[in-house]
């Protein structure tokens, strides 16, 4: 089959090293000699999320995870934030396990009005509010700190989707007040799809019901931190593990502490902002076209008349080998999408994308 360089949301080109690792000989998802690797991938988990909470790796895709956050929290009241497709999908899983749910919606790419949130968190009792952080479908990322500030001041939970920025976009989970941060191995981490992650504050915690009262088994935190303490010695969790894809989680987050945190948040942001440039010099809008407000991993732009989304990405993939995404939801048609994170944010990976461009708007 032939080789395609994923510049996509997700997901991503990989570190050689990262694949190589799956190399590795085969052992049982329990006993001495793999505990200590499962051990390593915890603390190194940690470092990244910036937490001394509770972290797990849950073999599902992101969405597994915001399932068992909702699910694990039961019927509570909740402000669910939503201005794009994956904020969407908050609320519909947040739908399905609240005893009510509020949405604040707004349009893609519009910012969410923090007077707005404010007053509709006096008007009503919530128990906890939720938002996207990167909004993959756009491009956008939502600031958190003033959330985070609403929540410590009503005395809120605060969840957060940080499917599409952590591991590329400063986040200090700790620092933040984030309750529950929620991602995925195949994005700004640089690895695999197939494993969530998920770190999880005392105050969430202590706002779970007991374990035998959460409507889910498998998705279930409850569950997990039972098996965590009853059988912790040698296999701390409820199920069998996929171990080569945690062997590469466990080389991802190697190569992100080796290279820094700092320094990759820096450079995914250097590379951010020489695409926005590359691509406005091209006659390119961005979606996004709030610079505050755009998302270092991940950008949408929208063609000069004459092009569409759908023709670059054939251009792109039949005469480069380059792989961009389309738009998702209502923006399907709308905007094509850059994916640079994790390893696919270089320079030299980056520059292909745009000379390709370049040459499919050579094309009329």
């Amino acid at each position: 089959m032939k080789a395609f360089q994923l510049s996509l949301p997700g997901p991503t080109e990989y570190d050689p090293e990262v694949l190589q690792a799956l190399y590795q000989p085969n052992l049982p998802h329990y006993g001495d000699i793999w505990m200590e690797i499962y051990e390593q991938i915890l603390s190194r988990l940690k470092q990244v999320y910036q937490t001394d909470g509770t972290v797990y790796v849950i073999p599902s895709s992101g969405s597994g995870a915001l399932d068992a956050v909702f699910c694990s929290l039961g019927p509570k009241r909740g402000l669910i934030l939503h201005n794009g497709t994956f904020g969407d999908r908050i609320a519909t899983i947040a739908g399905r396990h609240l005893a009510h749910r509020t949405i604040i919606e707004k349009a893609p790419g519009e910012p969410l009005p923090l007077e707005e949130i404010e007053r509709t968190l006096n008007e009503d009792d919530y128990d906890l509010l939720a938002v996207v952080h990167g909004e993959t479908s756009t491009g956008m990322m939502n600031p958190l700190d003033d959330l985070a500030a609403l929540c410590r001041q009503k005395d809120l939970l605060f969840i957060v989707d940080a499917i599409s920025s952590f591991g590329g976009v400063p986040l200090a989970v700790d620092a933040q007040g984030i309750d529950f941060c929620i991602s995925a191995s195949q994005k700004a981490l640089g690895c695999l799809p197939g494993l969530a992650t998920v770190s999880i504050s005392q105050k969430g915690w202590d706002a779970m019901p007991p374990e035998d009262e959460i409507h889910s088994w498998y998705l279930n935190l409850r569950t997990w931190a039972y098996y965590e303490k009853a059988w912790g010695d040698w296999h701390p969790y409820p199920i069998t593990l996929p171990v080569h894809l945690f062997y590469v989680l466990d080389k991802a987050l190697e190569l992100i502490l080796q290279e820094g945190l700092e320094a990759r948040w820096q450079r995914h942001q250097q590379v951010a902002e020489q695409l926005y440039q590359d691509l406005e010099a091209l006659g390119i809008s961005l979606f996004i076209e709030d610079k505050s407000y755009r998302l270092p991993t991940v950008t949408a732009g929208v063609l000069p008349e004459g092009f569409s989304s759908e023709g670059l990405q054939k251009f792109l993939r039949e005469h480069y080998g380059i792989m961009v995404a389309g738009g998702v939801g209502p923006l399907r048609k709308s905007v094509f999408r850059i994916g640079h994170m994790g390893y696919s944010a270089q320079p030299w990976l980056v520059n292909r994308v745009v000379s390709a461009i370049r040459d499919y708007l050579h094309t009329k």
